[in-house]
């Protein structure tokens, strides 16, 4: 199991500086000075999230960083289930803490707070107060009583992780203390993470900034108002408004503040939505039906002529029919997929799996278009009267230009290789190396439940490739004798540097880091690390997903 997760920021109490490990061990001059000082006590090191010691690391072999003391409390910073992406985005929330706007707004907050009748001054504490219960502790930027209530205020400047904001709502819920994020960067028609993981801040999509136009406190609120348009629509829309704490609502069921509950008001127009929908419904039923009949049959049977005309002079691109197909309701789409019939049967072969093996070169365009279409359904696992799938009517297929992308086609629309599958494969291929490197990608693929991430494995399969090679013991994928770790090692680090986060967890996780060290007789992956870690280029995200998908238990 990972220990002692790397933390990249810490609070000297002793100088009041915040110290960024990756800009003071990059320079192994500064990083000597720092080690030093902690051993001599000048430097004090705490946690900037739970106010606990740090240690700095001192192993020969890993990169220098800050890390928590022995048998220290718990802390999101050292969870285990903590990934390199949500790591990052925590530390940049905590760096952004100590940023000139942040100490601007968390002063104008409690300041203006100090004004409001029911606020306790005595209780404002700005930045000052830690909230204890039991092993846990949090610090907020802001703290008051409000009447008979508790409330404390978070600054969001920086993307925040999901992570991040469920600690911090489940810890002041569960102690009975409304927390309210004040959202200074928050684009409510944004489409970052941030603004898709934020209905996890509010159910009531309610959304606040301090009203700095305001000499009072006031917070302005957004929030989506919902309503009925004579056409019997309903509509939200967002509306801004400044209010004063005795306009706001508080839910003591969620401790969450609110000013318009969106749920409520949505739920009430729906059912009296549905209540005119139905009035309307029966009288409306005969008069669609009609029309329905009259206006889609053509439509859809023009589509699929368009479809057979495509195939048969095999057309390039299909994006003509696949706008057709977009363009179609549930309704039609129902009825087209009746009028295709290719749903198989004891008396025909399943029609995609007769379609691949009689495809010629040509043809490969239609078939991406039959897999990829996802409004056109079909059985992808069928098996033939001969027990013959899909998937090894691709490897029987010679005609094939390249088999391969198909096979990947195939498993991401949901196929699930079989042992008689993995056989074909094996015996179409003779390559012993290349049999392991292209089938533990197709095992790979059974795993994903998203098989939007089946794309994205193939991209980064050398990275896939390295991470197996360390769980399983055995080099897959790259061209190394057995025996050859350290070459397989160094090319990693040579190669896949911005993934390197992810790699490091893996080598660590299923033991190999150890066996490298034990086997680096010359010192060249230590000193390939060391220059890494010197000039360690930004970490690149991208396939967070797929590697905790595939690869759960390193987190």
């Amino acid at each position: 199991m990972i220990k002692d997760r790397s933390i990249k920021i810490a609070f000297d109490k002793i100088s009041g500086e915040l110290l960024e490990a990756d800009q003071i061990f990059d320079d192994k001059k500064d990083g000597f000075i720092l080690r030093k000082q902690f051993h001599t006590d000048e430097v004090e090191l705490y946690c900037c999230e739970c106010d606990q010691k740090l240690n700095v690391s001192t192993s020969k072999y890993d990169r220098l960083h800050f890390k928590h003391q022995p048998k220290s409390n718990d802390c999101i910073l050292k969870s285990e289930g903590i990934s390199p992406e949500e790591l990052e985005k925590i530390t940049k929330i905590l760096i952004a803490k100590e940023s000139d706007r942040h100490f601007e707004l968390k002063n104008k907050i409690g300041q203006k707070l100090s004004m409001v009748q029911g606020v306790d001054p005595q209780s404002i504490a700005i930045d000052n107060k830690f909230i204890i219960r039991g092993n846990d502790k949090r610090k907020p930027d802001v703290y008051c009583k409000y009447n008979d209530k508790e409330l404390v205020f978070e600054i969001q400047l920086s993307d925040l992780s999901l992570r991040y904001i469920l600690s911090r709502y489940e810890f002041y819920r569960k102690h009975g203390m409304f927390l309210i994020w004040i959202l200074d960067n928050f684009n409510i028609h944004g489409q970052t993470q941030l603004e898709r993981d934020i209905k996890y801040l509010t159910e009531y999509q309610n959304f606040f900034k301090l009203d700095e136009d305001s000499e009072q406190f006031r917070l302005a609120c957004d929030y989506k108002f919902v309503f009925l348009t004579p056409e019997n629509k309903l509509i939200t829309k967002w509306i801004n408004k400044s209010l004063a704490l005795t306009e706001i609502k508080f839910s003591y069921e969620s401790y969450q503040i609110y000013y318009y509950d969106f749920g409520s008001h949505k739920a009430n127009l729906e059912e009296k939505q549905n209540m005119i929908f139905n009035e309307k419904r029966e009288v409306e039923k005969i008069r669609f039906e009609e029309q329905w009949s009259a206006n889609t049959i053509p439509k859809i049977n023009k589509i699929i002529d368009t479809i057979k005309n495509f195939k048969n002079r095999h057309a390039y691109s299909y994006t003509q029919v696949t706008k057709l197909i977009n363009n179609l309701d549930d309704a039609e789409i129902s009825l087209l997929n009746q009028k295709l019939n290719l749903i198989a049967s004891k008396s025909r072969k399943p029609p995609v799996n007769l379609w691949i093996e009689t495809a010629k070169e040509k043809d490969e365009t239609f078939l991406e278009f039959i897999l990829t279409c996802e409004e056109i359904e079909f059985d992808i696992t069928a098996l033939d009267s001969q027990e013959r799938s899909a998937f090894q009517e691709v490897i029987s297929n010679t005609n094939l230009l390249n088999p391969k992308s198909v096979l990947i086609e195939l498993v991401k629309r949901g196929y699930k290789l079989r042992t008689e599958d993995e056989q074909s494969f094996m015996n179409w291929i003779h390559d012993e190396a290349e049999i392991k490197r292209e089938l533990s990608l197709f095992r790979h693929a059974n795993e994903l439940v998203n098989r939007d991430l089946v794309s994205l494995m193939f991209s980064h399969s050398n990275l896939i490739h390295i991470i197996d090679s360390s769980k399983s013991g055995e080099i897959i994928g790259f061209k190394y004798k057995p025996t050859e770790w350290i070459a397989f090692a160094n090319n990693s680090i040579e190669h896949y540097k911005e993934y390197w986060e992810y790699i490091e967890i893996a080598f660590k996780h299923y033991g190999l880091w150890d066996k490298l060290i034990i086997l680096d007789k010359k010192g060249t992956f230590q000193r390939k690390l060391e220059q890494l870690y010197k000039n360690m280029p930004p970490q690149n995200f991208d396939c967070d997903r797929l590697i905790e998908a595939l690869y759960p238990e390193i987190f």
